[in-house]
């Protein structure tokens, strides 16, 4: 990703109640656009002295988007969160900062991990405007991408403010429709406003509205699509059909059934990369993982095995899927906690988790 022009974004850090810090953005849009609804924790000001020089947005090409996701551990971040409906915009910012410290390199913040649902389309903006800084200070090998859609109305609302902060690629949310046509349909009209805005689609189709085949074939003789994350385990070896019909060359194919379900994925040709939770806390185990599978060497060891318990204490509740990795940051020493709604991970599954990791020699 390059950078031209220069134009200045702020930033201010404002104590919230409770004396926690935030990071908020004082560019004269984005206030315009978020005061009314941040005024009880933070007076935002026009920039003077506290601000950044950064520089003009360059749309990242399909190429480098594609090469960016492909044969790498695609991050699904938590959403950190201060209070219920609040966003704790600082521990987000570090979480993200501790990922791209230890070798992850591309990440979709605020997609079902991330509590999409629950983020306002000011949070989104809010937390994605706070987490491309992060990235551009990390250089330009991150490729930024968030989670995005439900509605065309949402993805026009939001879509030219997160392409101006720096994301590259979008994780399209399933629309709920379960009729093929609708769904593309739905793709048919999100995708333009995308990529109006120098943003790359990535499709997610997920096993609650099944997406056949032949229509994510369609979507690829319309539009470039730089990947795929594919999430329906009972059509894997569909998936594995059509990639090989499409090619590697032209897509990268993601396991977004978390890491353990990479082995079988990569075994039938269908993926190269995968998407991990994992990843959040313990960098190294996922990213290790995929290079073995790569490389030829991958094996069942135990923090495979380890990774595997970890992912079935996950679906135990819909829940748990963001709360169990919230843990595994707090006993690493990141922010963790709540989601949004205040759910918390019950006593007993934090103590599973931890002594499965404790056990593994993960701490």
């Amino acid at each position: 990703m390059t950078w031209t022009q220069p134009v200045l974004l702020g930033f201010d850090i404002c104590q919230d109640e409770g004396g926690a810090s935030g990071f908020h953005e004082l560019t004269t849009q984005v206030a315009h656009r978020h005061g009314s609804s941040r005024s009880d924790r933070c007076n935002l000001r026009a920039p003077s002295s506290h601000f950044l020089l950064q520089k003009e947005r360059v749309p990242m090409d399909f190429d480098s988007t594609r090469q960016g996701l492909s044969e790498h551990v695609v991050a699904v971040p938590t959403t950190i969160w201060q209070a219920v409906g609040q966003l704790d915009i600082a521990a987000n910012v570090s979480n993200a900062q501790f990922l791209f410290e230890h070798g992850v390199t591309t990440g979709v913040f605020a997609g079902g991990v991330g509590e999409h649902d629950r983020l306002t389309p000011d949070q989104q903006i809010e937390l994605l405007t706070a987490i491309g800084q992060v990235a551009r200070e990390a250089g330009s090998a991150i490729c930024l991408g968030t989670g995005l859609g439900r509605t065309l109305e949402r993805v026009k609302e939001v879509t030219p403010a997160l392409a101006e902060v720096g994301v590259s690629w979008a994780m399209l949310m399933p629309s709920g429709a379960d009729d093929p046509e609708e769904q593309f349909d739905y793709f048919n009209q999100v995708i333009p406003v995308l990529r109006d805005h120098g943003v790359w689609p990535v499709l997610y189709p997920r096993p609650e509205q099944p997406m056949p085949v032949a229509i994510i074939e369609r979507l690829f003789d319309a539009y470039q699509i730089p990947a795929v994350k594919l999430a329906n385990n009972g059509m894997l070896l569909n998936y594995a059909e059509m990639v090989e019909r499409l090619g590697h060359d032209r897509s990268a194919w993601l396991c977004g059934t978390a890491g353990w379900w990479m082995p079988a994925y990569h075994g039938v040709g269908a993926a190269r990369g995968m998407s991990s939770g994992i990843v959040d806390a313990f960098p190294d185990k996922p990213l290790a993982l995929l290079k073995r599978i790569l490389d030829g060497s991958f094996v069942p060891d135990a923090d495979y095995w380890t990774m595997v318990r970890i992912e079935q204490i996950r679906q135990r509740e819909k829940s748990y899927i963001a709360l169990v990795i919230k843990h595994l940051q707090s006993l690493v020493g990141l922010k963790g906690g709540m989601n949004g709604d205040g759910a918390e991970l019950p006593d007993a599954e934090k103590a599973e988790v931890e002594k499965l990791v404790r056990d593994a020699g993960w701490l």
